[in-house]
């Protein structure tokens, strides 16, 4: 089946979403314009790349820690209140984490069971028939993988415990568990594989370190939609980006404004029509 090409969106994707006098729209009124211009079954793409906001109010929400409710998710307050009593209409790795949760003698939400609704979530969002999504998570998980292997090095805890083993991501998995962190290991496993050694190697902060692994991101995305010109995968790199920007706004408003700022100079220069698809012959 063809995929459906979302030419308006994508050229206009600059002027209608950012502009240099606002920050453009969050995460969230993205989402919600999408709602409106994508096929339903892109628009379920979309909602994969969403759903670690719909993790984080599951715990908070499960394990009462009187967090602010997180409404970028693709839930809704109520409606995951209602599910965690009973659970059947969120999507099916929420459910088995619910009922392991719901049988823990504690009620204090620790690493363990974030790790534990964090590996459910990976197996579920590898199995998505989105080529390049799927290739996204498991790029993603592949490098949450080796810097987790270097924290556990360092601080001497065990890698079984904190690595996860979802998708393609077996020999990547297989080589952290026994400690074979050189990248020459990893080069025709992971993309970026000797850039991200060098930064779980160096001394820069955690918060350098974070930059550094959002830029080798960046760059990879920007690879991999290289040639997709107008249909959903360009759409859900965009995503990803907003997303990176967004948390760095938070975090740093320079960093932010500066990645911001980038983001759309890029597009400027990148959402142009390619010459089949001109109108002026």
């Amino acid at each position: 089946m063809s995929k459906k090409n979302y030419y308006c969106l994508v050229a206009g994707l600059p002027d209608l979403f950012f502009n240099e006098s606002k920050q453009g729209y969050s995460s969230l009124e993205f989402r919600n314009e999408l709602k409106t211009q994508l096929s339903k079954t892109d628009l379920e793409l979309v909602k994969l790349l969403y759903l670690p906001h719909d993790n984080e109010n599951l715990l908070n929400l499960f394990f009462e820690e009187d967090e602010p409710f997180n409404l970028s998710g693709n839930y809704q307050k109520e409606f995951l209140e209602n599910q965690i009593l009973i659970p059947n209409e969120i999507p099916d790795y929420m459910v088995p984490f619910l009922n392991w949760a719901k049988n823990l003698e504690t009620r204090e939400l620790n690493l363990e069971i974030e790790n534990k609704l964090q590996d459910l979530y990976y197996k579920y969002v590898v199995t998505t028939k989105n080529n390049f999504l799927r290739e996204w998570f498991e790029f993603e998980l592949g490098i949450k993988n080796i810097l987790t292997a270097f924290n556990c090095k360092q601080f001497n805890y065990s890698p079984e415990k904190h690595l996860i083993q979802a998708g393609k991501n077996n020999s990547i998995y297989s080589l952290l568990i026994n400690k074979r962190l050189k990248h020459e290991f990893f080069e025709e496993e992971l993309p970026f594989a000797d850039q991200v050694f060098r930064i779980a190697e160096s001394d820069f902060s955690p918060e350098e370190k974070e930059k550094a692994i959002d830029k080798i991101l960046w760059d990879y995305l920007d690879e991999q939609t290289f040639f997709h010109y107008f249909t959903v995968e360009k759409v859900l790199s965009y995503v990803i980006k907003l997303g990176i920007i967004e948390r760095w706004l938070k975090l740093d408003a320079e960093t932010g404004k500066a990645l911001l700022n980038k983001l759309i100079e890029e597009l400027k220069l990148s959402y142009t029509f390619p010459e089949e698809f001109s109108t002026v012959k």
